[in-house]
């Protein structure tokens, strides 16, 4: 099916930037006007979600070039799911953020770069074709090193300077690979792509020299970008040091789009023939480490900042075990997996927001005692930590539980990992709750938030940003049925994409040799 409209998912957010730039010394008038933003986002891609909830796919075709000539975007049940996942995650944080952000840090172009950031965010999601996917990237990257910088703290410098370095890295061996993709095939398009690499399997024909080295080229550059295990050191040193709703959003949001890179491109193109017997243990073994070593660093911590960013990466290695097995339901579950852990630990860094602003710190040493003076806060942290161990029946619970039963038959040494590392989460979590929580306050005097914060006065935004969250992740986890149909759609056509190619290419250009593949 097409539908030109897709379009507005990158343009409303560019065109919110722009105004945004205007208005930038009226604060009121960006909040409107980033609220509007997100929410009309967010209602066309719920209704664009509805419509192909059985499987259908939306395409259009920017100036009415046909693939694969021209730039296509495609809303799928993948990228469907993740756009409205993420739009949710931008939409709490974002109203959080008006009780907690420091003003002289939202005056520092902090609404057109969130609205920036969505724009790259979205794009990659949308995008059909390789080099289009580079460029979502490098938006929202952009973006993404003004908001980390945006205190201007030497704190906050020097732990973006890894963060900087390593994604200049990674983007360089990215853009290189997709060079050397085209010079195998002559399209970056994703559906030519999945159609010439299943074409020349089942003809027995082979794929190009080099085409495994490309697929670990890209592996390389996705993975850094997603912080899987051993290219994850950049993530911990990094979200503690920036404001808290940001830190929320780069942990719903960035590490994701490095993931949905991988499960968009490997099992249609990149894991096939081959490339399988290589990328499918390179992925076990960092599924593996991602969540066990991860977790392990979880629990050592006693800072609640410190203990959700590394938390991030543990359950990375979830949609990465996932990915790894290659099969609709594996890919299904790690999908249902990426969608609420996006909600879900976007809610705990906000909680954790509001605990420096009542204790001044997010030390586990120094604070106390906050489930009586604040019992909302308790039940929203305890509701999402709950949720992120997967205790039945909330949201984490069922992701879970997919990925553990269909890794078993083959991986079952993984699903053992996977049990053992959510029993090192619910110690983890239970110390957060435990220390902050419930034993009485450290009685000693606050000191001002670490993110130049509001202090604990108005905090009614942070309260609608936090519920909003856990009330999503709530739904999550009760409507399970229906949200896992959808991603087991999603798992259906990344593992037969003839749906894919149909809806991309209707007219039969590609199958009629509209181009050439490259030399082998």
């Amino acid at each position: 099916m097409t539908d030109n409209l897709l379009s507005l998912l990158v343009v409303i957010p560019l065109a919110t930037a722009v105004a945004s730039l205007v208005l930038i010394r009226r604060r009121l008038a960006q909040r409107v006007l980033g609220l509007a933003s997100l929410g009309s986002m967010l209602v066309l891609a719920l209704g664009w979600l509805s419509e192909i909830r059985d499987g259908d796919v939306l395409v259009s075709q920017m100036g009415g070039w046909p693939a694969p000539y021209g730039i296509t975007l495609v809303f799928d049940s993948l990228s469907g799911l993740l756009l409205c996942a993420g739009l949710v995650v931008a939409l709490g944080c974002y109203v959080h953020s008006f009780s907690v952000i420091d003003p002289g840090m939202e005056r520092r172009y902090f609404h057109p770069l969130i609205q920036l950031l969505i724009v790259g965010v979205n794009q990659c999601f949308l995008t059909g074709d390789l080099f289009n996917l580079f460029v979502g990237f490098e938006i929202m990257l952009m973006a993404s090193y003004g908001l980390l910088v945006i205190g201007g703290s030497r704190r906050q410098m020097g732990q973006a300077y890894k963060y900087l370095v390593l994604n200049l890295i990674a983007s360089t061996v990215f853009v290189i690979s997709a060079g050397l993709v085209y010079g195998m095939f002559g399209t970056l398009n994703l559906a030519d792509l999945a159609r010439i690499v299943e074409g020349r399997v089942a003809s027995g024909e082979g794929l190009p020299t080099g085409f495994v080295g490309v697929s670990v080229l890209l592996l390389f550059a996705f993975g850094a970008k997603g912080a899987f295990f051993p290219l994850w050191f950049w993530l911990p040193d990094t979200y503690h040091t920036c404001p808290v709703p940001v830190a929320a959003l780069f942990s719903g949001l960035l590490t994701k789009v490095g993931v949905y890179a991988v499960a968009r491109t490997f099992p249609l193109i990149f894991a096939v023939g081959e490339a399988r017997d290589v990328v499918v243990p390179l992925l076990l073994v960092s599924a593996a480490a991602t969540m066990f070593l991860g977790v392990l660093g979880a629990v050592s911590l006693n800072n609640v900042r410190r203990i959700l960013a590394v938390h991030v990466v543990s359950q990375v290695g979830y949609m990465v075990f996932g990915l790894s097995l290659m099969t609709t339901a594996g890919l299904a579950g790690a999908l249902y997996y990426m969608v609420q852990h996006m909600i879900v630990k976007s809610s705990l860094f906000l909680c954790c927001g509001v605990m420096e602003q009542h204790a001044g710190s997010d030390d586990l040493g120094r604070i106390g005692g906050l489930q009586k003076r604040d019992r909302f806060l308790g039940v929203a942290f305890f509701v999402a930590a709950m949720s992120l161990v997967g205790l039945p029946p909330l949201s984490g619970f069922f992701g879970k539980l997919v990925l553990v039963r269909e890794g078993w038959a083959d991986y079952w040494w993984l699903s053992v990992v996977a049990l053992l590392t959510g029993a090192l989460t619910l110690v983890s979590m239970l110390k957060v709750w435990t220390k902050g929580f419930w034993l009485p306050p450290v009685a000693s005097e606050p000191t001002p938030g670490s993110d130049g914060g509001a202090g604990s006065g108005d905090l009614r935004g942070a309260y609608v940003g936090i519920g909003f969250l856990v009330a999503v992740a709530l739904f999550v986890g009760l409507a399970a049925e229906p949200i896992y149909d959808i991603a087991f759609h999603a798992g259906e056509q990344l593992t037969d994409p003839s749906a894919y190619i149909e809806a991309v290419d209707p007219h039969g250009l590609i199958a009629a040799g509209g181009v050439t593949g490259g030399g082998g």
